[in-house]
């Protein structure tokens, strides 16, 4: 692969302390946990590496953690594209730093507060299981596409965002066409990104209007609604700025559940004691989100250094692009002994799935919420399941990991009925 000048330009001393690696973090690979067993021989191998396209990548959690939590050096400012060259569109706030940044999560603070959340437990778990009565006479299904991606994101639509459940299809199209393209030519799958994001943009555009058509009193009590009154420094958002938000929360809500589900359910299905444990002592529930969330993070997140600085005796010039692996660092055996192995006994458990600093992700309480009530109810009805061998399945690697498919299978003689 031919680099870019800029990245042949780059200072001897970088190159050396940061070797080349040949890591994509794009593609589907049919076998799950490639990603992840590419990221620990990554790790292993040395603290900070250079992948193709410049970036510098991190994955162990001291690193991380320093640079996500160093907003005074490493800003969440919208990154150049790869394909174009051009800095990528803004999401608000995501892609914001600074006092604004702090504005916005002020605003979004009293939707995603635990109580918030905890208030939405019985619609939570009769999605649960109105979506396990459509397949659990079956005796299998495919994980992803009848369940992980189809729960989460409609409790999002319907309770969050305030968007039709019965559009849900085609929102899952334009989130997997934005998130997960499957066209090997980066060009292709790019415009099929963008396209995505355009139909979605407009969309949000339609519903934003019709929204302002109606008295302030009779609007609902959901983002969309709410951002029509939303103020920073006495000023109104503007429709630009909502519309970037409203994108980045469409693609947040509808994968980053999905994407952990998955991931959790592979585990329990190829780890029978593990799954006994959930069926027949629940309380470890809660324990048992947060290891799973240690050992299978999904997300990778970029900073852009703000200064010439150093992290762990590697030179970044101001301008530089950092990838901080979150799905790495909960592997670090430096932090975490017999790290790749699930525990629910394991006392630190102190991940950073979601993130660390001032772009902590916010909507960490209303994902433990979904996960724990998922693998509450599942459990309660389908005690007993495993892989599908008749069936393929694949994991698909981006910026985000995530299976596109789980067959699981059961003998329907061992379920059981709504509770």
């Amino acid at each position: 692969m031919t680099q870019a000048p800029e990245i042949e330009a780059r200072d001897a001393e970088t190159r050396a302390r940061c070797p080349m690696t040949d890591l994509v973090l794009q593609g589907g690979d049919r076998e799950p946990l490639v990603g992840y067993a590419e990221l620990d021989a990554l790790r292993e191998s040395g603290p900070a590496h250079t992948l193709p396209g410049g970036d510098i990548i991190y994955t162990r959690y001291e690193e991380v953690l320093a640079v996500a939590q160093d907003s005074d050096v490493f800003y969440s400012k919208a990154p150049v594209d790869p394909v174009t060259g051009e800095e990528s569109f803004v999401l608000v706030p995501q892609a914001i730093d600074g006092p604004t940044h702090v504005k916005w999560r002020r605003i979004l603070a009293s939707t995603f507060a635990p109580g918030a959340i905890s208030a939405l437990d019985d619609s939570i778990r009769a999605r649960v299981n109105e979506l396990i009565d459509g397949f659990i006479d079956q005796g299998e299904c495919d994980f992803i596409k009848d369940f992980s991606l189809r729960f989460p994101t409609s409790i999002f639509l319907k309770h969050i965002i305030g968007l039709p459940v019965e559009e849900l299809d085609k929102f899952i199209a334009w989130e997997t066409d934005i998130l997960h393209p499957k066209d090997v030519d980066p060009m292709v799958a790019y415009g099929k990104s963008v396209t995505a994001q355009t139909e979605v943009m407009k969309y949000f555009e339609q519903i934003i209007a019709e929204r302002r058509q109606l008295p302030p009193e009779e609007r609902a009590n959901d983002l969309i609604s709410k951002g029509l009154s939303w103020k920073i420094d006495g000023e109104f958002i503007s429709d630009s700025d909502l519309l970037s938000f409203y994108l980045l929360v469409f693609e947040a809500g509808l994968d980053t559940v999905t994407a952990e589900l998955g991931y959790g359910f592979h585990h329990l299905a190829t780890h029978p004691s593990d799954r006994d444990r959930i069926v027949n002592d629940p309380a470890v529930v809660p324990t048992a989100v947060e290891e799973l969330l240690r050992v299978y993070a999904i997300v990778n997140i970029n900073r852009t250094a703000m200064q010439d600085t150093e992290v762990d005796g590697c030179p970044i010039k101001a301008g530089q692009r950092v990838v901080l692996s979150l799905p790495s660092t909960g592997r670090d055996e430096g932090q975490f002994p017999d790290a790749r192995k699930v525990d629910f006994d394991r006392k630190n458990i102190s991940h950073l799935a979601f993130g660390a600093g001032p772009h902590r992700c916010l909507g960490s309480h209303l994902a433990r919420h979904e996960l724990a009530i998922a693998y509450e109810e599942w459990h309660k009805r389908i005690p007993v399941y495993g892989l599908n061998p008749a069936k393929e399945f694949d994991e698909s690697r981006s910026s985000m990991m995530g299976l596109n498919s789980l067959p699981l299978s059961w003998d329907p003689a061992t379920t059981k009925p709504r509770s």
